[in-house]
């Protein structure tokens, strides 16, 4: 065979390896597309604010998420609030995505793409039960300006697509709750009482102290005294569970005061390998003077009504906490306090 012979035979089974390339991950020649820069899921535009109900399934776990007026709510959570700017923003991404390129028609090859049984399955439907759309969201990335580009399919589709601007969506019912629980601010803390330690400082002060340190004893870092206040005043949470039976004795309790009278308590359980806990939260009108009537940083001009937020959001539930924020918690007076010889 001659050496031109052999080029030839190179480049055609060249072309012929790209071609079959370009079929399973682009453009197939033999199919009108006629979809490229089109709506991904059509008349959905139209019709989002009629979404009542949202599924979502895959890698084990199920999410569902109902309106309630103007809530949204988790199923699989006794219906705690769901954060509604996650669902806007996967509503709103559904709405507006496009077409961007057709992927491969093989479902043998779904699964490099995240589809097939590594899909995340969603399915949005109305109030009286009818479904507005099913479809599979596979691999999703972000593109350099902040866009995204998903792989998706559609049972009605011939093939795959990549399309763009869907937000992330997953089946971890804790991944869509509302949170913070808290949103206090730090400025405000005048006392917080944890793990047999008293923690406190002026009103002009930064800093906290160990209230009544032994001789021998010093503070350790200012930032560890602070710990417990910043974390109690942000708290956030990884899960939730309703209080439908009585817990048994709490583990610990910590109380945190502020200068302005709101007085929190969190009763803290070891439960299910984790740390969970419940808060409660009061006004005490005679403490309000200290923040400078009302003038302190931060301060709600209505202190009672700033508990019955609190508890409206806390009141029958209680909720696990982070690993770090579970460990700053569960010190004691030792974890404050350094003697002279370290």
């Amino acid at each position: 065979m001659s050496e031109r012979l052999t080029n030839i035979l190179g480049y055609l089974t060249l072309v012929a390896v790209l071609a079959a390339v370009w079929v399973m991950f682009g453009e197939d020649p033999t199919r009108d597309q006629g979809a490229r820069g089109e709506r991904t899921f059509v008349g959905l535009e139209e019709r989002i604010n009629e979404v009542h109900k949202v599924s979502i399934r895959g890698n084990g776990q199920t999410a569902t998420i109902i309106k309630n007026g103007t809530d949204w709510q988790m199923n699989e959570r006794d219906a705690y609030k769901v954060d509604p700017d996650k669902v806007r923003q996967m509503l709103r991404g559904i709405a507006f995505s496009n077409r961007r390129e057709p992927k491969t028609a093989d479902k043998t090859r779904f699964e490099l793409l995240g589809l097939g049984r590594e899909a995340t399955e969603i399915e949005l439907s109305d109030d009286t039960g009818g479904v507005l759309l099913s479809f599979q969201m596979g691999k999703r990335s972000a593109t350099s300006d902040g866009r995204s580009l998903t792989y998706t399919y559609q049972s009605h589709d011939t093939r795959s697509w990549l399309v763009t601007a869907l937000a992330e969506t997953v089946a971890d019912p804790g991944w869509w709750l509302k949170r913070p629980l808290l949103a206090i601010d730090e400025r405000r803390v005048s006392d917080v009482i944890i793990g047999g330690a008293w923690l406190t400082r002026k009103l002009s002060d930064s800093n906290f102290r160990v209230q009544g340190a032994r001789a021998g004893e010093k503070s350790v870092d200012y930032w560890l005294l602070s710990d417990p206040a910043r974390v109690i005043a942000g708290m956030t949470f990884d899960d939730v569970r309703k209080l439908s039976n009585p817990l048994a004795e709490a583990q610990s309790k910590i109380e945190l005061t502020t200068y302005d009278g709101l007085k929190l308590n969190v009763a803290l359980y070891g439960l299910d390998g984790g740390l969970w806990a419940m808060i409660t939260a009061e006004f005490d009108p005679a403490l309000q003077g200290e923040g400078k009537g009302g003038e302190l940083v931060g301060a709600p001009a209505d202190g009672e009504a700033e508990v019955e937020q609190i508890m409206k959001a806390a009141r029958g539930w209680i909720f696990k906490l982070n690993d770090s924020d579970a460990a700053v918690l569960q010190r004691v007076r030792a974890d404050f306090l350094a003697t002279n010889a370290n």
